[in-house]
């Protein structure tokens, strides 16, 4: 069975900040009105909070079947105190499962906690192998908690060996009833007879519970469903027509374009009051130049980059060619309207820093208002940048919103913080973005999966930066992994601690996230 990494960004709406949205502190939906109401509040003390996967923990026996770490915020930051850590619920723990290689979240039941969404894209189904799973953790005064947890399989077509259900997810209003909704990829469903077509689920909420009533399945519209186009390989919410519905991306990477191998795309799915819809949906390519192994729509995020109420998308390309350099990687930007989204204006950013073969940048995307000016800001992780002569230590770049759009003035480079850069830490694998200090200014999480603690090989490890007036900024960073103290948990080789991480978002900014292993296309081609 594949491994394929996916990483998940789920940018909330404090972290969100981005794209305000019009359930406030319901749903990843951005609509630009309120830049920062949305929030992944678990304990509704009015502090974002960081949920960590770490897919390749060992529970007892049970190796890589995954625990979620969940950090909360307070008026000095993220703190491991009253930290958690939570195994799959419902379900039985099992060998390779990977729970909390995806994550998202958002207030499903409408009680003003958020809950917790976690993909387990490997859970066996009774015999059928890898078919996935998603569960729900719902949130209380007392933080999240396992009472009343649920887990689901694919709603809308069979459970088959392989799909990987929960590799991606988003969280989104997508009925506006007040509710968060949640979409969950299942990129290698195959469709018919096509294998790895790839297909998307919706659950939608209740005054209860998440739920499979009204459930419903989509694979990508528009455009002809292919052998491994992996539709729902990134998924990302955010209302692009300003009708007051969240919509939905999902990206296809390996889509085929014409005679482009694995060009990319990415489709959108439109919100209504009968929940999403194929009517008016839309599937992009890459604008500009498509070229083979580009993967456009390996990540996506949602928010308002140039305050006109309207959410707009990113998407990363992260095996773009730049000229002559190879894998640099690129994130394009499509423009929210009243219409709907749309290529007019589009923009294509490489890395600001510096433009350097294998960088891999856009491989994760997230969404905030760093700066609180009222702009969404992009961050963008590049994976496998070489910080000076220490390869894939990784690094992650901030482009500003302003009255035009998106722009590199201003933009700023980042690599670990509190910790020295390391071959192959890939700092900027998964990004997230919440305000975790409750000072009004957004803040960006970053995970650094593949970091050595101490001499433990791949533990992984989570950096946090905070917003300010200025920009964002290393001023007061943290560093937290499975050592530190009051993380619960020990540091073990191989646990990928910070392959997924979530926060409440405005855009629901996802991208599929797994953990120990790299992206085929990664292998591929080096």
């Amino acid at each position: 069975m594949r491994r394929v990494a996916l990483v998940i960004v789920v940018a909330l709406v404090g972290s969100v900040g981005l794209a305000a949205h019009a359930v406030a502190g319901r749903s990843t939906v951005v609509s630009a009105a309120a830049v920062r109401s949305l929030r992944v509040d678990f304990n509704n003390d009015g502090a974002d909070d960081l949920a960590v996967g770490v897919p390749g923990e060992d529970v007892g026996s049970a190796v890589d079947a995954g625990v979620v770490t969940v950090l909360y915020g307070s008026a000095g930051g993220l703190t491991s105190g009253g930290s958690q850590q939570f195994t799959q619920p419902v379900s039985a723990v099992e060998t390779d499962d990977q729970f909390g290689a995806a994550l998202a979240s958002g207030d499903v039941n409408g009680d003003g906690f958020a809950d917790l969404v976690v993909g387990a894209p490997f859970e066996d189904v009774g015999g059928t192998v890898d078919a996935g799973a998603v569960s729900v953790l719902y949130g209380s005064a007392g933080g999240l908690t396992t009472s009343g947890a649920r887990t689901f399989v694919q709603v809308g077509g069979a459970v088959e060996a392989g799909d990987q259900f929960g590799s991606a997810l988003a969280s989104g209003d997508f009925n506006n009833d007040g509710l968060g909704d949640v979409a969950a990829g299942a990129p290698f469903e195959d469709v018919g007879t096509v294998p790895d077509a790839g297909a998307v689920s919706v659950l939608y909420g209740s005054a209860e519970e998440l739920t499979t009533t009204g459930g419903q399945a989509f694979t990508q519209p528009v455009s002809a469903i292919e052998v491994d186009d992996v539709f729902g390989f990134a998924l990302a919410a955010g209302d692009f027509d300003q009708d007051g519905f969240a919509d939905l991306a999902a990206g296809a990477p390996f889509e085929d374009v014409g005679r482009t191998f694995n060009g990319g795309a990415v489709s959108v799915l439109y919100g209504s009051a009968g929940g999403l819809t194929t009517t008016g949906g839309q599937t992009f390519v890459q604008p500009g130049n498509v070229e083979e192994l580009d993967e456009f729509g390996f990540a996506v995020a949602a928010g308002d980059f140039n305050q006109d109420g309207v959410a707009d998308l990113a998407a990363g390309a992260p095996f773009e060619n730049v000229g002559t350099i190879q894998t640099a990687g690129a994130v394009n930007v499509l423009y929210g309207s009243v219409g709907r989204l749309t290529t007019t204006n589009a923009q294509t950013f490489v890395q600001p820093a510096g433009v350097e073969e294998g960088d891999a940048f856009g491989f994760a995307v997230a969404t905030g208002d760093f700066d609180q000016d009222g702009f969404a800001d992009l961050a963008a992780g590049a994976p496998e940048e070489n910080v000076g002569s220490t390869a894939d230590a990784g690094a992650v770049s901030v482009l500003y919103g302003s009255a035009g759009r998106l722009t590199t003035s201003d933009a700023q480079t980042f690599t670990q913080v509190g910790s020295a850069a390391e071959v192959f830490d890939q700092f900027g694998f998964a990004v997230a973005a919440g305000d975790f200090n409750q000072d009004g200014f957004v803040d960006l999480a970053v995970g650094a999966p593949f970091e050595d603690v101490g001499s433990i090989a791949t533990a992984g490890a989570v950096s946090a930066l905070y917003g300010s007036t200025g920009r964002l900024t290393t001023s007061g960073g943290q560093l937290f992994h499975q050592n530190s103290a009051g993380v619960p948990g020990a540091a073990e080789a191989g646990d990928f601690f910070g392959a997924g991480l979530a926060v409440d978002d405005a855009g629901a900014a996802q991208a599929p996230s797994s953990a120990p292993s790299t992206s085929r296309e990664r292998s591929r081609r080096r």
